[in-house]
């Protein structure tokens, strides 16, 4: 006897890049972004530097080349936040990304997801 999912669709993303299943509840899922920077990141990456370096170049000179360095800081940041945001379940509150650091601390993610949800239907139900 095979376990149904609790979602039978594909949680709504265009240009999906990997679909799977949620290891909790079973639930299929998709994805648009890659932890990784791509090469269309790096070219952004290189534009934006572009852009800002000779944009202060009058003002700090030769220093401006570190300008490459905390832009590629903001990018990576930025991917990685989009990616963490997409990999949690919406449905069930699992997070691979914490499953793969601390087992406790997913598991705890999981049950305050639960209360917190259980707190949200319980608000409804008094109004």
């Amino acid at each position: 006897m095979s376990k149904k999912p609790l979602v039978s669709r594909v949680y709504k993303y265009k240009n999906k890049s990997s679909t799977f299943f949620c290891p909790l509840c079973s639930t299929e899922r998709g994805i648009t972004t890659s932890p990784r920077l791509t090469k269309k990141n790096m070219f952004q990456i290189f534009l934006t530097a572009i852009v800002l370096g000779s944009a202060l170049f009058p003002f700090i000179g030769v220093k401006c080349f570190f300008v490459f360095f905390v832009v590629w800081g903001i990018f990576e940041l930025a991917v990685r936040t989009d990616y963490k945001k997409q990999i949690s379940c919406p449905h069930c509150g699992f997070d691979a990304t914490w499953y793969k650091r601390d087992v406790k601390v997913a598991r705890q993610l999981v049950k305050d997801f639960w209360v917190q949800k259980q707190g949200l239907v319980d608000q409804k139900s008094k109004l």
